[in-house]
């Protein structure tokens, strides 16, 4: 961006200042040419009331006088057949040309000088002596070299004035901009900073008057969205609070019946409620417990443990789950691992990421778990196949109750466990990342600190 406003300020400016060269170089040029017509046509006057009151002895000799030092001005009378009457002394028998004769008098014109020199040149009449009419031809001339050198001066001038000025005013630019610029560095460190779990922090303090209405309405924007999240959590944690209560008396119950001995279609019935119930309290669990991790009361614990040895007794344990689906689980893990994390946390992530894979795997299917190690630490690895999901549905990852509809397990879950695993893994500040490649889906979670 400051590439593009440093390009476009040099083109605007640049092109202002070009277009008032042309301007200024063009009435200069027209200035210093009409003055040097005016010095002539001054000179022919004075040359034509000296012939009216001069006898032709005294023309001759004022031709011999007529040398000024330098050799710079000359001048021809043309008699009315275009003969030459009169030349100044210092022409050496070269006429002057007397220009275009459609262009009327008087005229001026370029011309190049007796001498070899660049010249103007004015043509004009001379009134007659006997009947004042118009019959002599006065052209005059003078050296443009001195006239020449003051433009190029001036052109010189005005071009270094032009760098000097698209320089300052492009320098300042850059300054502001980068003033700008920096403000703004300072302001995107500020939002980085940002934390839902925090209070917030207004930006724009420091900005310049013409970015205060985008600070404040960026400000306005933040206050609205921690006021949502603020809301959210409220309600699942009081959501959460409410239920429990009446869901644990409605289990309890539920228990109760079933050790009286109940007959076979009411103990099924009562079973079924049993089982929705534990579901329903994980569900409340969960939600209490991402409340707690949003809001930072749940903190995490640095433990030394085996990982490897923890995976592998989880997937035991979810054997008989893997069983009941006919699923087989692959596992790649070391003989040991040791790790120093929250152990609770890392087995909660790890929980959730083997049932969702064993859960909504195709039945007969394999599961891939796997711990690799590089020189950041352990990492572990779940893959499955995931026939329905498509690379957009990767964004929907984490959201809470977001559940693909035509995937398997809904029975099983509620779309809370992936938001957890995510919530977890930012209160350890461990990535979680998913990847989808072809049709398997692999949850990478790592690196957890070796020991």
């Amino acid at each position: 961006m400051r590439r593009r406003l440093t390009g476009s300020l040099l083109a605007t400016v640049g092109l202002v200042l070009v277009l008032l060269f042309v301007v200024i170089d063009r009435w200069v040029d027209r200035e210093i040419y009409e003055r040097l017509d005016f010095t002539l046509l001054q000179r022919a006057k004075a040359l034509s009331h000296a012939f009216e009151r001069r006898t032709p002895a005294q023309l001759e000799h004022m031709v011999q006088d007529f040398d000024p030092g330098g050799h710079t001005e000359f001048f021809t009378v043309f008699g009315r057949q275009g003969q030459v009457v009169l030349l100044s002394a210092n022409s050496r028998g070269s006429p002057l040309p007397s220009g275009d004769s459609s262009e009327g008098t008087p005229r001026f014109f370029d011309v190049s000088l007796p001498d070899g020199h660049a010249g103007r040149a004015l043509a004009t009449r001379l009134p007659d002596h006997e009947d004042g009419t118009d019959s002599q031809l006065l052209v005059i001339a003078t050296e443009r070299a001195s006239w020449d050198q003051a433009e190029r001066h001036i052109h010189f001038a005005l071009l270094g004035a032009v760098f000097a000025a698209l320089a300052l005013v492009v320098g300042i630019g850059l300054l502001v901009m980068n003033h700008v610029f920096s403000v703004l560095r300072g302001a995107s460190v500020e939002v980085e900073r940002l934390d839902a779990d925090a209070p917030l922090q207004p930006i724009g303090d420091e900005f310049p008057r013409e970015l205060q209405p985008f600070a404040k309405a960026f400000n306005t924007g933040i206050e609205r969205l921690y006021d949502a999240i603020q809301r959210e959590r409220r309600f699942s944690r009081d959501v959460a609070h409410e239920l429990r209560t009446p869901l644990a008396e409605i289990r309890a119950s539920a228990e109760l019946a079933l050790s009286n001995e109940p007959s076979a279609a009411l103990k099924s019935s009562l079973a079924n409620t049993v089982e929705a119930s534990k579901r329903m309290q994980r569900s409340i669990d969960t939600l209490l417990l991402l409340a707690r991790l949003e809001s930072g009361q749940e903190k995490p614990s640095l433990d030394p443990f085996d990982l490897g040895q923890m995976l592998n007794q989880m997937i035991e344990a979810l054997a008989g789950v893997a069983g009941r689906r006919d699923i087989r689980v692959d596992t790649e893990t070391p003989a040991s691992a040791w790790v120093s994390s929250d152990l609770g946390i890392v087995e909660r992530i790890s929980s959730n990421l083997l049932r969702n894979a064993i859960d909504y795997a195709p039945k007969g299917d394999r599961v891939g778990c796997r711990l690799q190690q590089d020189e950041a630490g352990w990492w572990l690895e779940v893959s499955n196949v995931a026939p329905s999901l498509q690379a957009e549905d990767l964004r929907q990852f984490g959201q809470r109750f977001w559940r693909k509809q035509s995937e398997g397990g809904t029975v099983e879950h509620t779309g809370l466990g992936l938001a957890l695993s995510f919530g977890l893994a930012k209160v350890l500040d461990i990535p979680l990342h998913f990847s989808l490649d072809g049709r398997r889906l692999t949850a990478r979670f790592g690196p957890l600190p070796a020991i």
